[in-house]
């Protein structure tokens, strides 16, 4: 009896711990061709198999298998929760890359979930794929930099198509800006903050086989710049006193407003009466040219150095 238990006990994978909560199972692993490498992705498990919150998740244990061996799995990579390296979580999900693949080989991979303990839960489904070389660089990438925008422009090619990345604070992109791969080879960016540098990279996209494989980026980097001048002084008023001409003029309200420029015209040319940037709204002119006539209009500056247009010119006659 007792070599009969024994014969009908063969070992069917390693013993579960009774009493303990074991992990859900995962059974969303997928795989993406990006950046010329394969990014697996699965949703980490939101129950154990009894129901209860995984509290003591701990991990996963990724396992591979390549070539005429896909029934034997090897382990590739053991993703601790605790020192979070190798791997990045977005949303639920788990997204770890692999760059150690050779062309025409056939790779699968699967998941197994542990805890602290050491209980390993069941396997996830298996992906497949077939490994095919990954679209070559962009070319031609220039960029344009506008106010709070940025747009990307290069060198189209038949069969591609691109997705467009923006690394946020030096944090490698996930997702591509562009929602759907661009087919036009030019991309805007827009309600980016002035006067801060952002790293961009373009990568050429192939769809083959129901399958679209993303090749290495290009990088770039782009520093939007404000371009747009405050607004032209309004209101601006002359009148004559001793000595000379007095000119005033509304105040603009722009936070980035540097100061104000003046000009006299006399004799149909204009002249720039300040050196420096005006900080208040009126201007005494002392040294009034030999005319009948003459007169005078204002533009804005803000900080970065863009002048706004001229304000209507205001005349005076010095002269009777």
């Amino acid at each position: 009896m007792v070599m009969l238990f024994f014969a009908s006990c063969g070992k069917k994978g390693d013993p579960m711990p009774k009493g303990l909560p074991i992990p859900g199972g995962i059974n969303d692993l997928t795989g993406e061709v990006k950046d010329g490498m394969l990014f697996l992705s699965f949703s980490t498990p939101s129950k154990n198999n009894d129901g209860s919150e995984p509290k003591d998740l701990a991990g996963f244990k990724i396992f591979k298998a390549c070539g005429s061996c896909m029934g034997t799995f090897e382990p590739f990579k053991d993703l601790s929760l605790e020192n979070r390296k190798g791997y990045l979580i977005q949303d639920g999900k788990v997204f770890v890359y692999d760059d150690d693949l050779t062309n025409g080989f056939q790779y699968g991979y699967k998941v197994y979930p542990y805890t602290k303990k050491g209980t390993r839960g069941d396997p996830s489904n298996i992906f497949t794929i077939k490994w095919e070389k990954t679209p070559d660089l962009v070319r031609g990438i220039s960029i344009k930099e506008n106010d709070e925008r940025v747009e990307l422009s290069w060198q189209k090619e038949e069969g591609f198509l691109y997705n467009v990345y923006r690394y946020d604070d030096n944090v490698y992109p996930l997702f591509p800006l562009n929602k759907t791969p661009v087919t036009a080879p030019y991309f805007l960016d827009t309600g980016l903050e002035n006067d801060k540098t952002y790293a961009y990279e373009v990568r050429k996209v192939q769809a083959k086989e129901g399958i679209r494989r993303e090749g290495e980026g290009v990088k770039i980097a782009a520093t939007p710049k404000d371009m747009s001048p405050p607004a032209g002084p309004a209101e601006v008023k002359v009148e004559k006193k001793d000595g000379g001409v007095l000119v005033t003029w509304k105040e603009n309200t722009e936070e980035d407003l540097a100061g104000y420029n003046i000009f006299r015209i006399s004799s149909g040319k204009a002249e720039k009466l300040n050196k420096e940037p005006l900080e208040k709204n009126m201007y005494f002119d002392k040294n009034i040219p030999d005319n009948r006539y003459i007169s005078y209009y204002v533009t804005s500056l803000d900080e970065t150095g863009n002048e706004s247009g001229p304000s209507r010119e205001a005349i005076i006659i010095v002269k009777e």
